[in-house]
């Protein structure tokens, strides 16, 4: 799988190369792009080709500086949700879900806007429209995992889905933390908290699991839970708070 930053650096600079949704500017596009390949990213250098040789290239550090606040929002740090880089990516997402969410399994392009939707996802992977995400890109989701109807992941910070684990219907990922101080919260602040879940895990339906948290490998949980804390692997666990009913060991 690309490396995520690389992958928001390619959509973005595309996006100002093209004029869709961002204001086109050459330079900055470039500048991404190059960016972006110089890590791999291989669409981003066929790309890059594209454009003619006589084009300015930036001398200015924008390109980082916008990234400044994507790299805070995956780190853990408080950042402003209204950079360009992070709005930019808001907006390809909730079209992306929009096309995901107007097709279905059955249609012949569910695969397809899938990966449109979460770029990497494997192909033995399956998620149930309706679904919504935040970036998408921020979504790491192993072989097999199965995801029922009406999921919400909110992947400001990543959310990480380990092999055959099946997902219930309505559940929700959130990694979004808004600040506690209502002062802070007028303003356009936040922090995000990674969640890992581990391989062959079950969440039941209507389970939330709140930002930070991990769930160990093989571990159930009960519909309807709300999962605070970390949950180790090999347990049974329900409630709200989520707490350990026993260990399947």
């Amino acid at each position: 799988m690309l490396n995520s930053d690389a992958d928001t650096l390619y959509s973005v600079g595309r996006r100002l190369l093209l004029g869709d949704c961002l204001e086109k500017d050459v330079p900055r596009a470039k500048a991404m792009l190059e960016k972006a390949a110089e890590m791999g990213h291989t669409a981003a250098a066929k790309l890059l080709a594209t454009i003619p040789a006589d084009e300015p290239v930036s001398t200015s550090t924008s390109e980082s500086a916008d990234m400044t606040e994507w790299n805070k929002m995956r780190s853990g740090e408080t950042y402003n949700w209204t950079d360009p880089v992070i709005d930019g990516s808001l907006t390809r997402s909730r079209l992306a879900c929009e096309k995901f969410n107007q097709s279905g399994i059955d249609h012949d392009n569910y695969r397809q806007v899938l990966e449109d939707m979460i770029p990497g996802i494997p192909a033995s992977a399956t998620i149930l429209p309706p679904f919504h995400c935040d970036h998408g890109n921020g979504l790491h989701i192993g072989e097999n995992v199965f995801v029922n109807y009406n999921a919400m992941m909110l992947d400001a910070g990543n959310i990480t889905i380990g092999a055959r684990t099946l997902i219930g219907p309505n559940c929700s990922l959130y990694t979004p933390q808004h600040p506690i101080d209502y002062r802070l919260r007028r303003q356009t602040i936040e922090s995000a908290h990674p969640i890992v879940i581990g391989e062959d895990c079950w969440l039941g339906g209507n389970v939330t699991v709140c930002p930070g948290v991990t769930i160990g490998d093989r571990t159930v949980i009960g519909a309807g839970s709300v999962v605070t804390h970390d949950i180790p692997a090999d347990s049974l666990a329900a409630g709200n708070p989520c707490r350990v009913i026993r260990s399947l060991k």
